[in-house]
């Protein structure tokens, strides 16, 4: 026996008796069973997914791409009904050649065939297009079906509009829009192995705008340099505009995104554009013009319509699966172009949950973003030479197998031949002198240069015209130093090197290297030769530019080709021992107060000892007055007086204070005596002390004033630096050095020259500048040294204008003449130079006394025997005189 679905077993072979009971119960399951199956088939519900199919003028007929969609619908549905339980699911074929305006098209196609019970509605065109009527067609039926929540699926409809969420919120796009084609490219250029670009795009075409913003979004993860974008207008004007639009481009790599009428148009207009030395890489839509050049690149989708349509229907049909399994009530979809009648339970729940089932599907091959697009889209990569024929795809591209214009794959940029260079008068760098002609340059040899009255140095040459250009005038000078020999052998083309690096160039000077301000209306000022970078008056800026973040905002930088830090050079002051020096030790208030006294400690001591009332302190015994008593009447005889009259006091006063134990008479009264006493001790008091203070200053190093820190500048220390340089913004920009920066503004200068011509003067402490600079300075002059460690530490670098082509070889030419010795070379030549010998006293230990230090006090001394002998000849004439008139 073999059971059915009502359980009802049937007799085969054997024979059974049944009775009549059992052969009722049977026939009466039968019969619920078919009265079961009726009221099903009359409950039964007939969905429809209808296909609008678009034929394109010239190509397959609507009858010929309905057998074609059939065929799809029946390969991935297994017939052209397909059973969901008890429901149908069919295809309406609807033919979209009808309607001439939207109003038409919205009442004969959509209400009338499209909205018939419709779960989900595709739209089928068998080839890209985006003809007017293609997109008014998709335009109208996307948004009249979004309105009643109908899913529409549009195959091969990539255009940017759909893309507009607000306008279309149930329209699904089983391929990626044209703008994904950016993405296409950038892996292009990274196999090539290309970075610079220009990108040409039509005026006014959406799907263009959006191209152009998702490639701005992605090529910095590329690395991808774009030099320009060229949005040109389909005018009579097209030739010249592609001409000027082409004069400063450095680029051979060319991106085109364009309609297929419009890539016509560009191509018949481009010239030489589209000739040997040039890469095109063109959009699907520009590929497929008859014209385009030979070599081309381009892409095209790897699926075809038919592909994309059967994987538009696999989508579909897991999506109502799933919705008819998971749903409580019976679906119904709006049957005409009438809102009330459309079901509240399909507006809000059973719709929206088959949108959210068909854009959240995921499988080995199809995915979709947020906006329900696909991602992760197959891409061919086409060559065009004579014929389209595929190299490669996104994850592979056979390089070999392109066919180039000219036979072999283009250079990335064809480098500009003549530059304008800039740079700045600033020793050893550049060394500037004034000439009345330009030509004049040429002849000049070994000069004497004279930037100040302190600084003239022969310079070897060669000489270079660098005129510098002021508001209505032009000096004319010639240039020589390091940087315009480096400039030099810059020009010069590389040795096997199949890009040719050699240039010609054209000098000429500007005042500063330039400072980024900030200013109120225009929000930076940029002057110097960073100004003429940014402002496009100069393609390079040599001289010793460093390199700085504020700067490499605005402009391009090599690798360095100098390093160096900040330092500080200020002027040897020798030690000198000056013939005062045995004073230092007291200041003159203390010398004032010390000699006033000693004419007030001797006038004391006078007045205390005339006329004393008291008795005489000694008394000769008897004996001795007997003895000395001739003497003794003698000396009263001449008036003599045991008093200590005003000369001997004064003798007596400097006697003790010099410790000279020399004295005629001491004071005879008590109270003379008491203050001699006194005196005595002040004088031995005065001289420990000045005797102390003399030795430290004699033997202990002296603090040498100068800069004894960067944050602790010294009181009436004057130091500066050049304005609105590098250094300068240094201390600007440095928190923890805006003292500094306060106290040097006063001091500041414009040139680099006039800082060391104010120091070698002594109107100027010290400079703040590049080591570089201060080292060869202080080469040049031994009254000049510098101090402290380097600090700041940056390099000189050459400058370019922001994304120059020629950034890359400019760093390579540095380094190949740094391996090769070049480098080194040019510093023994200008900046190792042979100066005078200069010998440098270095203080290591504290200094001993010798006769340098004590020259004063034999000066004095010497100055006192010369006044003895004077006043000896003076007074032996006295005498003489005295004698001859007696």
């Amino acid at each position: 026996m073999i059971p059915t679905d009502l359980s009802v077993r049937f007799v085969l072979a054997q024979p059974i008796l049944y009775t009549k009971k059992k052969i009722i119960s049977q026939m009466f399951r039968i019969l619920v069973y078919f009265i079961w199956i009726l009221i099903q088939f009359v409950n039964a519900i007939d969905y429809k997914v209808s296909v609008l199919i678009v034929a394109e003028p010239n190509q397959d007929t609507f009858d010929e791409l309905k057998v074609s969609v059939t065929n799809a619908f029946v390969e991935v549905f297994g017939s052209t009904s397909y059973h969901l339980g008890n429901d149908t699911i069919t295809a309406a074929f609807v033919d979209a050649k009808s309607g001439e305006n939207r109003l038409e098209l919205t009442q004969d196609i959509v209400c009338s065939q499209m909205l018939n019970s419709s779960l989900a509605s595709v739209i089928f065109s068998p080839s890209l297009t985006s003809s007017a009527r293609f997109i008014d067609l998709v335009t109208s039926s996307a948004y009249t079906l979004s309105f009643y929540k109908i899913p529409v699926v549009g195959v091969m409809v990539r255009d940017a509009e759909f893309s507009k969420k607000n306008i279309y919120p149930t329209f699904v796009r089983p391929t990626a829009p044209l703008s994904d084609e950016a993405f296409v490219f950038l892996h292009m250029l990274l196999r090539l192995q290309y970075r610079q670009v220009v990108v040409v795009i039509v005026k006014r075409d959406i799907n263009a705008d959006q191209f152009v913003a998702e490639f701005e979004k992605r090529r910095v993860e590329f690395k991808i340099i774009v030099q320009q974008y060229i949005e040109v207008e389909l005018n009579e004007n097209l030739n010249d505009t592609l001409a000027e639009s082409f004069e400063e481009v450095t680029s051979n790599i060319i991106l085109l995104f364009a309609k297929k009428d419009d890539a016509v148009r560009i191509f018949a207009n481009a010239g030489d554009l589209t000739g040997k030395g040039k890469v095109w890489i063109v959009s699907e839509s520009a590929g497929e013009a008859h014209n385009v050049p030979n070599g081309s690149l381009g892409c095209r989708l790897g699926q075809t319509a038919l592909s994309v349509l059967r994987d538009s229907f696999s989508i579909l049909k897991s999506a109502m699966e799933t919705v008819f399994r998971e749903s409580k009530i019976d679906i119904f979809p709006p049957v005409e172009c009438d809102r009330d009648s459309v079901d509240a339970e399909w507006n809000s729940m059973q719709a929206p949950a088959l949108l959210n089932e068909i854009c959240g599907t995921s499988t080995s091959r199809i995915h979709f973003n947020d906006r329900c697009e696909r991602i992760g889209v197959e891409y061919d990569i086409i060559n065009f030479h004579m014929e389209r024929r595929q190299v490669g795809d996104l994850l592979r591209l056979d390089e070999e197998s392109i066919e180039w214009a000219g036979g072999t794959k283009p250079l990335e940029i064809s480098l500009p031949k003549h530059l304008r260079v800039v740079t700045v008068a600033d020793p050893p760098f550049v060394y500037t002198t004034p000439v009345g002609s330009p030509s004049q340059c040429t002849e000049l040899g070994s000069t004497v240069v004279e930037w100040s009255i302190f600084d003239k140095i022969v310079v070897p040459g060669p000489w270079y015209s660098c005129p510098m250009t002021s508001a209505n005038t032009t000096e004319y000078f010639c240039c020589a130093g390091l940087a315009i020999d480096l400039l030099s052998n810059l020009s010069l083309p590389e040795a096997n090197n199949s890009i040719d690096t050699s240039f010609t160039f054209s000098l000429h000077l500007n005042e500063s290297y330039g400072v980024i301000q900030a200013a109120e209306t225009t929000g930076i000022t940029i002057g110097g030769v960073i100004g003429e970078l940014d402002g496009d008056t100069a393609d390079m800026a040599i001289g010793g530019i460093t390199i700085n973040p504020e700067r490499e905002r605005i402009v391009d930088f090599s690798e360095p080709w100098l390093y160096h830090g900040i330092r500080i050079l200020e002027k040897n002051i020798p030690r000198d021992s000056p013939m005062q020096s045995f004073l230092q030790p007291l200041q003159s208030s203390l010398w004032t107060a010390l000699f006033i006294s000693v004419l007030l400690v001797g006038l004391a001591i006078y007045c205390l000892d005339f006329k004393s009332p008291f008795e005489r302190f000694y008394q000769a015994d008897k004996e001795m007055e007997q003895d000395l008593k001739k003497e003794f009447e003698l000396w009263i005889g001449k008036g003599a007086d045991e008093n200590v009259n005003f000369g001997e006091a004064m003798w007596f006063v400097w006697g003790v204070l010099l410790n000279s134990g020399v004295s005629e008479k001491t004071p005879r009264s008590c109270s003379a005596r008491v203050l001699g006493i006194v005196w005595c001790g002040f004088c031995m008091i005065m001289v420990a002390s000045y005797t102390a203070n003399l030795a430290a200053f004699l033997v202990l190093d002296q603090p040498e004033k100068g800069l004894t820190g960067l944050r602790n500048p010294s009181a009436n220390f004057s130091f500066g630096t050049v304005l609105n340089s590098n250094v300068y913004q240094y201390f600007k920009r440095h928190v923890e050095l805006s003292s500094m920066f306060r106290k040097m503004e006063p001091h500041n200068v414009r040139r680099a020259s006039e800082a060391v011509h104010s120091l070698l003067n002594g109107s100027l402490d010290a400079f703040i500048w590049d080591s570089t600079r201060l080292e060869f300075e202080a080469a040049r002059h031994c009254e000049l040294r510098t101090r402290g460690s380097l600090f700041g530490r940056s390099a000189y670098g050459i400058g370019l204008q922001k994304n120059s082509p020629w950034t890359p070889h400019i760093t390579s030419a540095i380094l190949r003449m740094s391996e090769s010795g070049v480098m080194e070379n040019l510093d023994q030549k200008w900046i190792d130079r042979g100066g005078p010998n200069c010998v440098v006293e270095a203080h290591k230990s504290p200094a001993r006394l010798g006769l340098v230090n004590m020259k004063d006090i034999f000066i004095l001394v010497s100055s006192g025997v010369a006044l003895g002998i004077f006043l000896s000849f003076v007074e032996v004439s006295y005498g003489r005189w005295l004698a001859d008139k007696g």
